[in-house]
Order: C-alpha cells, then sequence, then structure tokens
C-alpha cells in the first residue's frame, strides 16, 4: 500500500473505534484527520477502487458525528445491538479493503542497482521491404514497437519517471480491455494500473563513456504484455552500462500501442496438436528471428543519429522469455552479429535444423522444467510425441552445455517469474503462473544472474562467479 493509503485505513479504523466508545471529541478529531488523510490521498496518490471502503468510512465518520450531535439534541438512540454490528462490519470491511490493496499493489519497478540513472526512449519502425504475414492485405507492411533503455548523463535526471503503461487515456484503457477480456474481468479492475511507476527518465541525455555501450535486445513471450513484462530487467541492464532494446513483436503480443492510437492484440492460436503448434511456432518464430534482424539493422542508423555512436554493434546479447527466449536459442544461431543468448523458460522449437550451439548461452529455468525432467527421465512421460519433443530438447540443451553454455533452474520459479508480472500481485501463485518465490526476490535473483551472464560473455568485466555453481546468496538455484 501506498503511504498516505495507510495512513487513511488508520484513521478508518480509528473513526470506528472512537464511534464506538462514544468518545464525541475523538470522534471528531478522527473525522478531521481523515478527511485531511482522504483529500491529501486523492491530491498526491489517486483514487483506485481497492479503497472505495476508507472512502466511505471516512465520509460515513463525518456524517454520524454529526447525526449523533444531532441524535444527542432529540434524545433518540439507534439500538445499541444495531449499532455494534454496523461497527463490526465496518471493521471487517476496513481489513479486507486493507489486504485487497496490498495484495493489488500500486507497483513501482525496483530500484535499479547500478552506477547509472536511466534514460528510455520509444520507437515506431515500418520494415518496409517485409509484408506482414499476420494480416490478409497484401499491402501491409511489418510494423514495429521498441523501447530503449540506456545509461542517462545525469545521476538525478529533471522530470518525472516514465509510467509503465501510456498515459494517454485512450491507450491505457485499450490496453486494459484486452487484459480484462483475457482473464474475464470487468476493465476497471486494471484502472489503478495507470499508477505503475519505472525507474526511467523520457530523452534524457546519453552517459558518455570511454567505450561504446553493449547492446543487449530482448525478446518477450507469445500472447503476453510484451516488453512492458521486462522493464526492471531492462533497467537494471541499463543502470549498469548497457544499452537495451525491448522488442514488441506485433500481432503476436496482448496489445501493441502504435502512436497513431492503433492497438493492435494477439492472433493466437487453439484446438491444436503437439505437432501443430511446434510447427506454428517454427513460422511464428521465423517472423520473429528476422524482427531481430530487422531491429538489429535499425539499431546501426540510430546510432549513426541520435545515439552518436554510444552503442557497441560489436558486442550484441539476446535475452528472451518463454517463446522468445526460444526464439533467442534460434536467432544466436542464425544471426552472425548476435555474440550471446539466454532463454528464459522457453521450450526449444525447430531443434532439427541445428546440431547444437557454439556460442555462450544461458537457460535459466523454472521448477517446473525440473519436474518434467524427472518424469522423463523415470518414464512417467508416454505420449510418444511429447516424449520425443522433450527428449530432443534436452539433448539440444546438452550440447549447448557442452559448448561452453549453463542450464539452471529456480526452486519456487514458475513461468512468469521471469518477467515483472510476479511484482503485479502476489495472488498469481494461486493460479500457478508465478511460483511461491516473493516477487522481489524473484526479480533481485534473475537480474543477478542476467547481469552476471552480460558482464562475463559482453563486457569481459566478470569471471561468471553465479554461474560457476551453487551459491550461498541465492538457495534457489540449482545446476541439474
Amino acid at each position: 500500500m501506498r503511504s498516505i493509503e495507510m495512513v487513511l485505513v488508520l484513521c478508518g479504523a480509528l473513526q470506528l473505534l472512537t464511534l464506538m466508545l462514544r468518545t464525541r471529541k475523538a470522534s471528531r478529531a478522527a473525522g478531521l484527520v481523515g478527511a485531511g488523510a482522504l483529500a491529501a490521498h486523492l491530491i498526491f496518490e489517486g483514487y483506485r477502487w481497492q479503497m472505495v471502503v476508507p472512502y466511505t468510512l471516512t465520509l460515513a465518520g463525518i456524517l454520524i458525528v454529526i447525526l449523533r450531535r444531532a441524535q444527542d439534541e432529540n434524545g433518540s438512540k439507534v439500538w445499541k445491538p444495531l449499532r455494534y454490528l454496523g461497527y463490526g462490519t465496518g471493521c471487517l470491511l476496513l481489513v479486507a479493503s486493507a489486504l485487497l490493496a496490498s495484495a493489488m499493489p500500486v507497483v513501482r519497478m525496483p530500484e535499479p542497482e547500478g552506477e547509472y540513472a536511466v534514460g528510455t526512449e520509444t520507437f515506431h519502425l515500418v520494415d518496409g521491404k517485409r509484408e506482414e504475414t499476420f494480416t490478409e492485405d497484401p499491402d501491409d507492411k511489418r510494423e514495429l514497437m521498441i523501447q530503449i533503455w540506456y545509461p542517462a548523463q545525469q545521476t538525478h535526471p529533471a522530470g518525472n519517471r516514465v509510467s509503465l503503461f501510456p498515459e494517454d487515456r485512450q491507450l491505457f484503457e485499450a490496453y486494459t480491455k484486452v487484459y480484462a477480456a483475457e482473464m474475464n474481468l470487468p476493465a476497471y479492475v486494471f484502472d489503478y494500473w495507470k499508477y505503475f511507476q519505472t525507474n526511467a527518465y523520457e530523452r534524457t541525455p546519453i552517459a558518455s563513456s570511454g567505450k561504446p555501450f553493449p547492446l543487449v535486445l530482448i525478446s518477450h513471450g507469445e500472447g503476453t504484455a510484451g516488453r512492458l513484462l521486462h522493464v526492471s530487467q531492462a533497467e537494471n541492464l541499463a543502470s549498469h552500462g548497457y544499452i537495451v532494446v525491448g522488442i514488441d513483436h506485433t500481432y503476436s503480443t496482448l496489445a501493441t500501442a502504435f502512436p497513431d492510437g492503433r492497438v493492435i492484440g494477439y492472433t493466437g492460436h487453439s484446438g491444436e496438436t503437439v505437432e501443430d503448434l511446434f510447427d506454428r511456432a517454427e513460422r511464428v518464430g521465423a517472423v520473429w528471428t528476422q524482427d531481430i534482424a530487422y531491429v538489429i539493422r535499425s539499431l546501426e542508423q540510430l546510432n549513426e543519429g541520435a545515439f552518436r555512436g554510444r552503442i557497441d554493434m560489436n558486442r550484441i546479447g539476446l535475452l528472451g522469455h518463454s517463446f522468445g527466449g526460444a526464439t533467442a536459442f534460434r536467432a544466436v544461431n542464425d544471426i552472425p552479429n548476435i555474440r550471446v543468448g539466454i532463454n528464459m523458460d522457453g521450450t526449444l522449437y525447430g531443434i532439427r535444423e541445428r546440431d547444437g550451439m557454439d556460442k555462450p548461452f544461458l537457460f535459466l529455468e523454472s521448477e517446473d522444467f525440473l519436474t518434467w525432467k524427472t518424469k522423463l527421465e523415470q518414464g512417467e512421460i508416454t505420449d510418444p510425441t511429447i516424449q520425443k519433443r522433450l527428449s530432443a530438447e534436452l539433448a539440444a540443451i546438452g550440447r549447448a552445455v557442452d559448448h561452453g553454455g549453463t542450464m539452471i533452474a529456480v526452486k519456487g520459479a514458475s513461468h512468469y517469474n521471469f518477467t515483472d508480472m510476479q511484482l503485479f500481485t502476489e495472488m498469481l501463485d494461486l493460479t500457478g503462473m508465478t511460483g511461491p518465490i516473493k516477487g522481489n526476490r524473484g526479480t533481485r535473483l534473475v537480474n543477478a544472474y542476467v547481469l552476471d551472464f552480460f558482464d562475463k560473455h559482453l563486457k569481459g568485466t566478470g569471471n561468471g562467479e553465479l554461474l560457476k555453481g551453487p551459491s550461498p546468496q541465492y538457495p534457489e538455484v540449482k545446476f541439474p
């Protein structure tokens, strides 16, 4: 909960207590403090629906104080059991509201741990040489939105930090509507997301250094919130001296917002066999690999202009989650100027096309990976198609590890613990989307291993200590 929200809940509790004890002066004082807290909250923090009960109690408390004076003058009283029933109900509702506000917090991305402040800028790219294969219009060209995070010149840049979601009301509502439809919830449930804050400043000057900053590209999972789910990873890397580029793979995110107001949703799949899914994955993955190659070419042009040669195009890494992680494995193989890659819990596809990985590569897996790996090894997976696919994936990972790669798994982590979704609400643990590991802990752990890998293989400034074996600092990490 935000600070004034906690004061407002406390004021609500004090109002109920003073009303129950029928202490007139204390009731008036609690009412005045509550009114002030409510005004400050609405002005400085902003309304959100999870706080409706404290709002109502604050206003009702003031009204009751006024009415009680009139009652005292008239000599009328409310039947005592009914009065105490009202106080008890108010207490229960207040506790429920506080728990709900805590479970669905207004998120502020964790503070980056590097020496640099973080700047950011968003770009709209159009590949005029490539047709859009996700639509039937032959005149459509492939369009992408990318966001760049970079080390900023100033330690404390002027201006406001960038909101996670678009500040434009129309674009924001377009985002919340598609998420609400995906989860079968009313759109207002996500209205408080408009307060989510990042640590980046828009269009602040890029930091100067003795040599250009290495580049890391981020590829999201299919059917997710796109680049917006990897902001904490991007900001942390940028604060340590990396240029980071998040790509929205259009038609593969729940929502991709363009500057002209268009919001393009997800073109998904359903009712397919395992083989159909993998065949489709290869087709979509080919498009994503082309997206990555095109973004690299576009960055070469930006490096000659806005970024003034600050991007080191000879030191490029690729970080991906889920389908984006599987695509990272493919793209690092297929695109020569990508030197290293990380796959965060992505099931590999198209592995029959290659023998192995001869570039540094990290597989960062969930506990679920360990579970199905054990089941496969113990013969508990009997479906021949699934067995074949999983065996081929393990063999490909093994070949990559034999060529200097690393595979680790995180106990207590599920699929979305490798994204910022774990910060949105701890209730995701109930759905299985995230595991029992706490969101802030999961974020710090993932950021530590991602940074350790890129520092070693892109910057050459570290020895990859975390990648050598179990660490007492992160006992959740296993080396299967």
